[in-house]
């Protein structure tokens, strides 16, 4: 849970999971998690609070998922985050970082596969940009809800995989 915000905590879900939150090393089921804790504006946390970056290395790759991140990345957050196969980073602005800034993220980052998310949709009313904004004139593979990616598919170059989910 990358805040403690009511779209982002939940955590009545059957079974016995176990929860992730905040920043540190942890290991769940043999999972490797860090948790590299950033803000969610650029305000250093006094508008919208902190959010946590969990970089997940899981299959041998590194999964990381940039949560609500409201700012450019430091150098020093590039570094604590570490190296990056995949890469989940919101792109709708307000909210969040922009399409512009998570190119800059996504250069800072250096990731083999970017995946965009926490932009605006049909299903979405909040004012947030839609991924159009993000992705025009860039190379994107579509996919519908999900892809498949192991360590040896990895490209070799960034690649942008758009999941948008078949009506």
């Amino acid at each position: 849970m990358n805040r403690e915000h009511d779209d982002h905590n939940f955590t009545k879900i059957a079974g016995n999971p176990e929860f992730v939150r905040g920043a540190g090393k942890k290991s769940v089921k043999g999972i490797e998690i860090n948790g590299i804790d950033v803000f969610h504006d650029e305000a250093s946390g006094k508008e919208r609070g902190t959010n946590t970056i969990f970089n997940v290395k899981i299959d041998g790759m590194n999964v990381v998922h940039l949560g609500d991140l409201g700012h450019p990345l430091s150098q020093t957050d590039a570094q604590n985050i570490g190296p990056v196969d995949i890469l989940f980073v919101p792109v709708g602005g307000y909210y969040t970082i922009d399409g512009q800034v998570a190119d800059e993220v996504i250069n800072a980052l250096n990731p083999k596969v970017v995946i965009p998310m926490h932009f605006k949709t049909d299903k979405c009313n909040f004012p947030i940009a839609p991924v159009d904004d993000f992705i025009k004139d860039k190379e994107i593979k579509k996919a519908d809800s999900e892809i498949e990616i192991d360590k040896e598919s990895l490209p070799a170059k960034t690649t942008i995989y758009l999941l948008m989910p078949s009506k």
